[in-house]
């Protein structure tokens, strides 16, 4: 092997620890665990993270436009629809065929899937503000939005002037929150937004910026990014991308997501120079964050049922949500001829998955 493949295979390995420090702040999130500066420094990263990441694989080939949507589709809006109709049927099931009742098909879940979004307006609406995706199936958001998020980026892409485009796009998203509650199916309003992620990302791969801060003589920088990262996080405060909740700026957490998923890279790259056998696990966990992400809440529920069952606290309820579903899905998508593996693009080839 070449030393070039040989710094790609690195590279890697520190992209699929991002991702798996990712997916581990949002299982800690859903389970409701409350860690302190952990929790809230690890919720500035733990979406653009994924973004960052798919643009630092991103590649530009000469196929067509169709081609390229098509295989965005089968990667990302599969498993989308394949795991909310697994759900859809299982709670059909549970709670309207074994009650007498086939006929009720929960049309507001099937509403809920086509739009895509957990709530009908951003947290900030003062009116009633409706649940859509009441089938364990909230985390999906972030599968359309990414499928989107690909598209728009390559479109703008095979256009002239493609930097003008992102800052039009963006400024779209911008005004667009700030005039309106409403959120968009499949994450529209915000998909310009995403993209500014994206792009930090192919940057970052254009530029090996990673490589550039671990080496001795600029460590200083990496450290003066985490100082800025967190002075940011704690001007801006609080998000939550899925319902619209930028914090203080959104320009402001456009800066702090992409230095926190820098700095998550970073450390990886540490890890990954300075105690490799660290590393192989969490790397497994990073190249299985989409079967992650799609059956986590799944499994949360079986695990709360028989937590309450036995009388558990609640910390160790929510320590048993996390390993949980994080280890059986992790085993799942490496050891089972899972589906997911293929149309995720895991690691093969030099290849890595953005989620």
């Amino acid at each position: 092997m070449g030393a070039s493949s040989e710094n790609r295979r690195k590279r890697l390995g520190w992209l699929d620890f991002g991702k798996a420090m990712g997916i581990l702040v949002v299982l800690l999130v859903h389970a409701e665990c409350s860690l302190g500066p952990a929790s809230f420094y690890g919720g500035m990263f733990y979406m653009p993270v994924f973004f960052v990441a798919a643009g630092y694989t991103y590649r530009r080939k000469e196929e067509s436009f169709g081609a390229f949507v098509k295989k965005k589709a089968v990667r990302l809006l599969f498993p989308y629809f394949g795991t909310s109709l697994f759900l859809w049927v299982f709670f059909w099931v549970k709670d309207s065929l074994l009650t007498g009742n086939p006929t009720d098909l929960n049309l507001p879940s099937i509403f809920g899937i086509l739009y895509s979004r957990n709530q009908m307006y951003a947290a900030s609406y003062p009116g009633e503000n409706p649940v859509l995706m009441t089938l364990l199936n909230a985390p999906l958001w972030f599968l359309t939005a990414m499928f989107l998020t690909y598209v728009w980026y390559e479109w703008i892409r095979r256009r002239k002037n493609m930097r003008v485009w992102l800052a039009a796009g963006l400024t779209a998203s911008v005004v667009w929150h700030y005039v309106s509650d409403l959120l968009l199916p499949w994450s529209l309003e915000a998909v310009p937004y995403f993209a500014c992620f994206f792009a930090a990302g192919e940057l970052l791969h254009r530029i090996d910026r990673i490589t550039y801060l671990t080496e001795k003589g600029n460590r200083w920088k990496g450290l003066a990014l985490l100082i800025c990262f967190a002075a940011l996080a704690n001007l801006n405060g609080s998000v939550n991308l899925s319902i619209g909740n930028y914090g203080f700026s959104m320009l402001f957490y456009l800066a702090v997501g992409i230095a926190g998923s820098i700095l998550v890279f970073l450390a990886g790259a540490y890890l990954e120079r300075f105690c490799p056998p660290v590393m192989r696990p969490i790397e497994t966990v990073g190249r299985q964050t989409l079967v992650i992400l799609c059956f986590h809440m799944f499994l949360f529920m079986f695990i709360r049922t028989g937590a309450g069952l036995l009388g558990l606290p609640e910390g160790v309820t929510q320590a048993l949500l996390v390993i949980g579903s994080l280890v059986p899905l992790t085993a799942a998508g490496e050891v089972l001829p899972s589906i997911f593996r293929h149309i995720s693009g895991s690691v093969r080839h030099g290849q890595s998955s953005s989620i």
